[in-house]
């Protein structure tokens, strides 16, 4: 019993420090300081059309994993994460 309550806080505690990840995103990204302009964004758009398997990709992962919103968030926080560190390299 102990080892399940413990696995359930663990849960707790991970989903907690993912949504503050995706609130922090959140925040960086409709921020007034954000440098992105509506031309990026519209940019972005259209780079996701023109290269469909980013897309794809991404729908995939949201049908397999659609029911089991965490592990869903998780995945996809952890691309992002990923993207983010391969820009910086």
């Amino acid at each position: 019993m102990a080892i399940q309550n413990s696995i359930q806080k663990a849960q707790a505690e991970g989903r907690k420090s993912r949504q503050a990840v995706v609130n922090y995103l959140l925040e960086c990204l409709t921020d007034p300081a954000n440098p992105t302009t509506a031309a990026q964004i519209e940019e972005f758009r259209w780079t996701s059309f023109y290269f469909p398997y980013l897309e794809d990709a991404i729908d995939k992962v949201e049908r397999m994993f659609d029911g089991e919103e965490e592990l869903r968030r998780a995945i996809m926080l952890a691309a992002v994460y990923d993207l983010i560190e391969r820009l910086v390299r």
